[in-house]
């Protein structure tokens, strides 16, 4: 029977910086959501964030892969006090990535949950579906400038890697606006890691996705490749190109059919005639 290691909460890091930085977002949202679903599983960093700031929703976490699951599981029962276990429910989990369309949810928020899926605007169509008219959409990917250093010294020593899943922060803004959302808004930041040791530096971007998403036509190759830059010292700056987007979902009317809205009557205040 094989044994399936999970991650730490230490190695979730990047996970967490992006939970931490998106979350600082909401401080502008005046929305109280009822009900959140987490795409994809992320230790306990999004759901923390999120419960601590909505207490009083519901969430649901959806992941096709089932390690994250079970990982997010294990975090989150060892960060509960008695009181909380007693008194709390963990979220509900579904190992799936695809989302109910039966828009129910006041918000959808995935961090780094594009980077296992291979047809990311099939994902925010999805997404779309699973939301509330004017429900709203958070999320985190990373851009074409990831791992830079990297993949230059994987070119100079021809080694074909591509990254097709590496999308600059307007392609995902015009999918946003394309696949059931309106004012989309992007940003992005960049982030220096320095590391001693590649085992270390590709052990972290598993736990991210990011080494997955990676298409090696050699991926031992690309491996030695590491292990001499880090051995020789040419390498030890790793750049993270980090893409924040949020939106609202549109409300779609029938074919024929327009929105009417009523706005309260002002009355206007009678002017006084205060001269003699």
């Amino acid at each position: 029977m094989s044994q399936t290691t999970l991650p730490n909460a230490d190695d979730w890091f990047i996970h967490a910086h992006l939970a931490t930085t998106m979350d600082e977002r909401l401080l502008a949202v005046k929305a109280q959501p009822q009900h959140i679903i987490l795409a994809g599983a992320d230790a306990n960093h999004s759901y923390g964030c999120l419960n601590a700031r909505y207490p009083q929703a519901a969430f649901h976490e959806y992941d096709s892969r089932k390690t994250q699951l079970q990982a997010a599981l294990s975090l989150r029962k060892q960060s509960r006090s008695l009181w909380q276990k007693i008194g709390t429910k963990l979220p509900p989990q579904t190992a799936s990535d695809a989302l109910p369309n039966q828009e129910t949810a006041d918000m959808v928020w995935g961090n780094l949950a594009l980077l296992h899926q291979p047809e990311p605007s099939a994902v925010f169509d999805n997404w779309a579906h699973a939301l509330k008219p004017d429900g709203l959409l958070f999320f985190t990917h990373v851009g074409p400038d990831t791992l830079k250093e990297i993949q230059a010294l994987w070119q100079a020593q021809g080694i074909a890697v591509t990254t097709p899943l590496f999308i600059d922060m307007h392609d995902l803004g015009d999918m946003l606006f394309h696949h059931g959302f309106y004012d989309p808004v992007m940003d992005m930041s960049r982030l220096t890691l320095q590391y001693t040791q590649p085992q270390r530096f590709i052990c972290d971007m598993q736990v991210a996705g990011i080494w997955q998403s990676l298409h090696f036509h050699d991926e031992q190759a690309a491996i030695r490749a590491l292990e001499k830059a880090w051995a020789d010292g040419s390498v030890h700056d790793v750049t993270l190109e980090l893409v924040y987007g949020h939106g609202i979902k549109k409300t779609v009317l029938p074919v024929n059919q327009a929105l009417v809205q009523f706005y309260p009557h002002r009355p206007t205040p009678l002017k006084t005639n205060t001269s003699d």
